[in-house]
């Protein structure tokens, strides 16, 4: 597995991001927070896991109007990670959606709550 940095994101891609020949898969996505509870202004780290055929990319939307996206290449398996600073309180729904060339997207979303 290899690392790519890119500012506050990094991508880990498996089987050197390449396209697969092998049978369709369904899209898998998952995405984690370090934290469901901060204060304002506290920064977040979100992580998202996707399995898929050609992964194309992720879009971030943390909730507050904040937004971020990455680049995976067609990767088949990719984690990113993405870093936020939430500087209002409320309670935000964070959701990262991810596309793939042949399955389409799909999305994922985690609460946080900020004091």
């Amino acid at each position: 597995m290899k690392f790519l940095p890119f500012g506050f994101a990094l991508i880990a891609c498996a089987s050197a991001c390449r396209q697969s020949t092998e049978p369709p898969v369904s899209l898998q996505v998952t995405l984690e927070s370090s934290q469901l509870t901060a204060l304002a202004g506290d920064t977040v780290s979100f992580t998202v896991r996707a399995t898929g055929n050609n992964l194309i990319g992720v879009v971030m939307d943390f909730g507050d109007s904040g937004s971020d996206q990455y680049a995976m290449g067609g990767a088949l398996t990719a984690r990113v990670t993405f870093k936020h600073a939430f500087e209002t309180t409320g309670t935000f729904t964070v959701r990262a959606t991810v596309t793939d060339a042949v399955a389409g997207q799909k999305e994922a979303t985690v609460g946080v709550l900020v004091n």
